[in-house]
């Protein structure tokens, strides 16, 4: 069964490697919806290379769109729950695709914060129905955070976002930093990607160049290790078996001046508290990079 995906991604050359890699599998999840949240002036650069890369695969109808620019509450505290004008734009997009959707089908990949989805959500209750799951990149539990000390920075981006998602009642896998600290393109694996970019001009071959440019890009031009982790709700969709995990109910800190973005897990909650996660603990990073590796490689020039 071809299961439809939407992917939300972050812009540059995590989010077209994820796009890519989605693109070889069309048995197994085929995109109904892209978007990209972030600068814009980044997010404009993706939509147009997503665009690009859909069209050489004869998928000039699945929609590429931009997702909401800013967090639910603005500084300050002002709420911003229901975006006019740009903003709420990529909301609309996703409940549009949703909806469109059968019953219980379709999954969508997060790699970024969840404002355009908790907007959705809020705006259509409805499209809850049409979702077989939710997988997000985000939160971190026994690690030190990448935002502050104890946030992790999708969650940190937008905390009442993420607390809305979770409380939606739709079925969420969420990929922590616990998992996906370490997964990295690091010197070894982009060995093993030079077959890309035997071809420039190619598809394989711009974003092997993305990612050459990535690594580069790093202090000094010295080859730093470039974070995967955005690819991470993909590879838990199509490879489940290299993860482990459990149900937990997880609470987002939004208030706390040091503790805000915060996750906290409870395996057993006090009476009437039901898990609304699969906490997803640890992954072989190994199999990872390589379920990731071989996806590419198998792009056709």
């Amino acid at each position: 069964m071809t299961r439809p995906i939407i992917l939300d991604l972050i812009p540059g050359a995590q989010g077209m490697a994820t796009l890519l890699a989605a693109l070889q599998v069309p048995d197994h999840v085929r995109p109904v919806l892209v978007l990209f949240s972030g600068r814009a002036a980044e997010v404009e650069v993706a939509l147009a290379h997503a665009r690009d890369l859909l069209d050489q695969y004869g998928l000039e109808d699945v929609a590429v769109h931009a997702g909401c620019p800013g967090p639910m509450v603005r500084d300050g505290g002002v709420g911003g729950d229901l975006p006019t004008g740009q903003d709420g734009l990529g909301a609309l997009h996703l409940v549009q695709a949703v909806r469109a959707c059968p019953a219980d089908s379709v999954s969508i990949c997060c790699s970024g914060p969840l404002t355009t989805l908790a907007l959705a959500l809020v705006q259509a209750p409805d499209i809850g129905a049409h979702l077989h799951g939710v997988i997000v990149d985000g939160g971190a539990f026994y690690v030190h955070g990448d935002a502050t000390a104890v946030a992790e920075r999708n969650i940190a981006a937008d905390p009442e976002a993420a607390a809305t998602v979770l409380a939606a009642g739709v079925p969420v896998t969420l990929v922590p930093l616990d998992c996906t600290a370490r997964l990295k393109a690091d010197a070894v694996w982009m060995e093993q990607l030079e077959p890309m970019g035997r071809v420039p001009a190619s598809i394989a071959g711009r974003v092997h160049a993305e990612l050459v440019a990535a690594r580069n890009g790093g202090a000094r031009g010295s080859g730093v290790d470039v974070s995967l982790r955005a690819v991470a709700p993909l590879l838990a969709l199509l490879s489940p078996g290299i993860f482990s995990g459990h149900m937990a109910h997880v609470d987002v800190e939004c208030r706390g001046a040091f503790t805000r973005g915060m996750t906290v897990a409870r395996r057993m909650g006090p009476p009437g508290v039901q898990p609304n996660v699969l906490l997803l603990d640890r992954m072989s990073v190994d199999a990872g990079r390589g379920v990731l590796r071989d996806l590419l490689l198998s792009v056709q020039a």
